[in-house]
């Protein structure tokens, strides 16, 4: 599996509570504008019950015009990108997802599974 790294991309938009728009400079004046599924993790649908609150807590954590590093793996059946999300502070965001229950770990095998709501 090829992984790419770009290291100056920015939040555009939040758009569930595991995708997100990127605006990624790919260098030379170039700039990608995507979506981007969180790699490793699923979280509650928009239309099930907590999901505008997983969206809500993602924009929190990523508030539009955030600078993260993207590492980029493969596209999907829906035109987004599968992708790994750094943080600013270093701390990759779908293990901090998991961590506070506002995602499951997923390897995109088999049925997604769903966190807990109400959150424990």
């Amino acid at each position: 599996m090829t992984v790419w790294s770009y290291p100056y991309a920015t939040v555009n938009r939040v758009v569930d509570g595991d995708t997100i728009r990127l605006d990624v400079e790919l260098g030379f004046g170039l700039t990608f504008t995507g979506s981007f599924r969180l790699l490793g993790c699923n979280a509650i649908e928009l239309s099930m019950p907590g999901g505008k609150e997983a969206r809500a807590n993602l924009a929190t954590i990523l508030p539009v015009g955030t600078p993260v590093t993207l590492h980029s793996v493969k596209n999907d059946k829906y035109s987004r990108w599968d992708a790994a999300i750094t943080l600013p502070n270093g701390q990759d965001l779908t293990t901090l997802l998991i961590n506070t229950n506002w995602a499951a770990a997923w390897d995109g095998v088999g049925v997604a599974p769903v966190p807990a709501w109400p959150r424990p």
